[in-house]
């Protein structure tokens, strides 16, 4: 049974929430001190290089660069390292890459006018707070206008993502409400929704399945909507940075993102819950790798294609594309997950089933962002976070097939 407001049942809320807490806990080692680096560096002047080491560093760069006129050094690793090592003041510095298109640029630019600590908190409060302020409407639409206990068990729920963009630095709060407000717009406001999509062309493996989405609920104006602004973003940025940007981005950035994902090692794979990832950080090279996740994805995504044709409603194709996209594609990490776990969690505070097996496999997954990465753990958990995405896909796609099995039943209109 659920509450009279939607939510968990108190026993079901507490199992839930009562093993996130012990799967965030078992990786405290990792997370805590990053999380007190980053709080420490805030309440700083003088970036210390365990702050500096961040993936915002990259987008206060970028607004440096794009504010003094010249943004090439971008483009090319050897020239984006030193002038980030620069910019800092700093020698010996984590290597980092440019990976986005051009037109990030405008999102960048605006943090190149403020000290970098100040940088880091603006762009998560701003993209934070239209996170959650979609998110919120979510539950609106989810629930009804009476959400408004509902919003704060989905807030706690997704609590270890929260924290996963603090540490980080990264842009999971923009590209999830980007993606959120897409396809709550999707079906009432298509001119809004193309201008979301368009903004996830800067991320281009998260709209993977957009299209798709679109075509099989005949969304034409959206779609065409969604070409033009990315167009439109496309030839901003040719006019206001040059066209040689566009071609650095070709011949430079996106060969040296390809070498990234097949030769780079260490940390960062643990941190993508694909099983490319997993299996090249159990040794496996990245031709193999991407032929087996292709092996071991490809029937599910099939198996996802059929029931998005069947599914009942705009919620429940919502939810099937969000969890798709995040097998299917090899490369995506815990900090893109946002959409997704604020659907996930969503479903959850207004689900029905308050099982044992429920409440594990959702804190499972609300939990991914914290309990990964398995730095020093042994080998044979590398494929965990990549099973758990394929098993909630599982259970999405026989949700369609067999009504009422698992998560909350869907919501026919998202507005």
């Amino acid at each position: 049974m659920t509450r009279p407001d939607g939510g968990l049942p108190g026993a079901g809320q507490g199992r839930l929430l009562g093993l996130m807490l012990l799967l965030c806990a078992a990786n405290a080692a990792f997370w805590l001190p990053q999380l007190a680096q980053v709080l420490a560096g805030l309440a700083g002047s003088d970036p210390q290089p365990a702050f500096a080491n961040r993936d915002l560093a990259n987008y206060w760069l970028a607004g440096k660069l794009a504010l003094a006129g010249d943004v090439t050094p971008l483009f090319r690793q050897e020239t984006h390292q030193a002038a980030l090592e620069a910019a800092f003041g700093l020698q010996g510095m984590e290597i980092r890459n440019w990976s986005y298109p051009p037109p990030f640029l405008f999102v960048a630019a605006p943090l190149g006018l403020m000290p970098y600590p100040a940088a880091y908190a603006v762009f998560l409060l701003a993209s934070g707070g239209w996170f959650l302020w979609t998110v919120r409407s979510l539950v609106r639409n989810r629930e009804g206008d009476g959400a408004g206990s509902g919003f704060g068990l989905v807030v706690v729920l997704l609590l270890p993502f929260l924290i996963l963009q603090v540490i980080a630095g990264q842009n999971g709060f923009f590209f999830g409400a980007a993606f959120l407000q897409a396809l709550l717009w999707r079906g009432s406001r298509p001119m809004a929704a193309g201008l979301m999509i368009a903004l996830l062309t800067l991320k281009p493996q998260l709209g993977l399945l957009v299209p798709v989405l679109l075509l099989a609920e005949r969304r034409f104006a959206v779609i065409a909507w969604a070409a033009i602004f990315a167009a439109l973003l496309a030839g901003l940025s040719l006019l206001v940075f040059g066209p040689g940007i566009w071609r650095a981005f070709f011949t430079d950035t996106l060969p040296y993102q390809r070498f990234v994902a097949s030769h780079w090692e260490g940390l960062f794979l643990t941190m993508i819950p694909t099983w490319f990832a997993a299996l090249r950080a159990l040794g496996i090279g990245a031709d193999l790798a991407l032929a087996l996740h292709l092996a071991l994805t490809l029937p599910l995504g099939l198996a996802a294609l059929a029931a998005l044709w069947r599914a009942p409603d705009d919620w429940t194709r919502a939810r099937l594309v969000l969890a798709a996209t995040f097998v299917l594609t090899p490369y995506a990490f815990n900090y893109d997950l946002g959409a997704l776990l604020a659907m996930i969690a969503a479903s959850l505070a207004a689900g029905r089933r308050t099982d044992g097996w429920t409440a594990a496999g959702g804190a499972l997954v609300m939990a991914l962002p914290l309990w990964t990465p398995l730095a020093g753990r042994p080998d044979v958990l590398l494929v965990m976070p990549p099973l758990v995405m394929s098993g909630l896909l599982g259970v999405l796609v026989l949700d369609v097939f067999r009504p009422g099995w698992s998560l909350a039943p869907g919501r026919k209109v998202m507005s």
